[in-house]
């Protein structure tokens, strides 16, 4: 529980010298400077975004979903119990993921002016009987795609490019589960058949 504590105040000093653009909101990142090792993470229009902070060798360190009351998040992490290194800082909103690295050294921070990766999350819709999976061009192979049911039978395994259409009026389905693999992600979502 302490360890908990603490690392959730170092993440609170995290974020520095960073603007990008995620879910078409701004999304800041920035150190401040003289106060420690401590990061201001913002950003607007967004009703909640997930953050967590893992190591190197991917180990989650710290996560939390931050919930906007008037359309803005703003969050300072303080990562003073943090040992020297680099870390990774991944900010999931509705659209997006962006992942920052952030290094700890001489008893300050820097956050990297440019995502290391940046994903846009797929879209999916039903109308009339069909079922939707829209991928964003992640520039690379075909998007994996498998459908189960809430029963977890298997209703499609294959690959996705761009856009494509399901027809679930065949089955008995409530809920369709889409599970994707693209940019060395995988996505979940559940969504009503009926």
């Amino acid at each position: 529980m302490k360890n908990v504590l603490k690392i959730s105040l170092a993440v609170a000093l995290f974020f520095s010298a960073l603007t990008a653009m995620a879910n078409g909101n701004a999304l800041s990142l920035r150190v401040r400077t003289g106060v420690g090792k401590l990061v201001n993470f913002s950003i607007d229009d967004e009703k909640s975004v997930m953050i967590s902070i893992s190591s190197k060798d991917k180990e989650v360190i710290f996560s939390e979903t931050l919930r906007s009351k008037d359309g803005k998040i703003n969050r300072t992490y303080d990562l003073a119990s943090f040992p020297d290194g680099v870390y990774y800082l991944e900010a999931e909103t509705g659209a997006k993921v962006a992942k920052y690295e952030v290094t700890i050294a001489n008893n300050g921070v820097i956050v990297g002016d440019k995502a290391v990766a940046e994903v846009s999350k797929p879209v999916l819709a039903k109308k009339d009987g069909f079922v939707m999976v829209s991928v964003p061009d992640n520039g690379k192979a075909p998007a994996a795609i498998r459908m189960y049911d809430e029963n977890n039978v298997e209703l499609y395994t294959g690959t996705v490019k761009g856009t494509k259409k399901f027809d679930v009026n065949n089955t008995a389905a409530k809920n369709i589960t889409v599970i994707l693999e693209y940019n060395d992600r995988t996505f979940v979502e559940t969504i009503a058949a009926r």
